[in-house]
């Protein structure tokens, strides 16, 4: 990885997401350093920042400690330890793609796609396809770490798939309950809800009542 895209990292996936971090310090404050050590771990400078709430953009520094921003307003250099100099660039919340298809995302996590794009969080499992062990799936991350935060669906087409293959037809009533038992598991487990494919196969045999039945343990 080279120093310029660490650099880039830095800037997108850390300081912009944590632009709306309920701990940040009410611009124009800046908590006491402690003696002797530099107020700030990282200073962004010069940026024009967005900060996502309808305001006009406005241009101030953004100072981080211990992986939180501390202060936004005018910092000096020789206040922190490192500096970014973010002229004539936009610092904003880091976006967020609800509608990603990435469940072979930890093949490559340094996601480099939407990270270059600003983008810090990804939802997964769209269209009705996704993992159906939510747990295994997000668990992956623990030793494949990500450079973006993701979330994910739990689809219908994929629960039904295991349960049934790809037959044509309605499931049983006991084929519905395993269905059904799947969903609530994977919401349990940190799905952030249901998806549908209901033009794609198998998701094109099922008729209201499953997804709905499924629907209805995704709430």
């Amino acid at each position: 990885m080279t120093q310029t895209f660490t650099r880039r990292l830095i800037f997108t996936a850390l300081v912009a997401a944590l632009l709306a971090s309920p701990a940040a310090t009410p611009r124009g404050q800046q908590p006491p350093p402690q003696a002797g050590a530099p107020a700030y771990d990282l200073l962004i400078t010069n940026g024009r920042i967005v900060d996502g709430t309808g305001n006009p953009w406005f241009r101030a520094d953004v100072g981080i400690k211990d992986g939180r921003i501390a202060r936004v307003g005018r910092i000096s250099p020789a206040e922190t330890r490192a500096v970014i100099d973010a002229r004539n660039q936009i610092v904003a919340p880091g976006f967020i793609d609800v509608h990603t298809h990435v469940e072979s995302i930890y093949n490559q996590p340094a996601a480099e796609n939407f990270v270059r794009m600003g983008v810090t969080t990804l939802v997964t499992g769209n269209c009705g396809s996704s993992a159906t062990n939510v747990a295994e799936f997000l668990g992956r991350a623990q030793k494949t770490p990500l450079a973006v935060n993701l979330a994910t669906l739990v689809a219908h087409g994929s629960v039904r798939q295991k349960v049934m293959g790809l037959v044509n037809r309605e499931p049983s009533p006991d084929e519905l309950r395993q269905m059904e038992s799947i969903v609530e598991q994977a919401m349990r487990d940190g799905a952030v809800g249901l998806s549908t494919g209901l033009i794609y196969v198998p998701g094109t045999y099922a008729k209201r009542s499953a997804p709905s039945a499924c629907g209805a343990r995704a709430r």
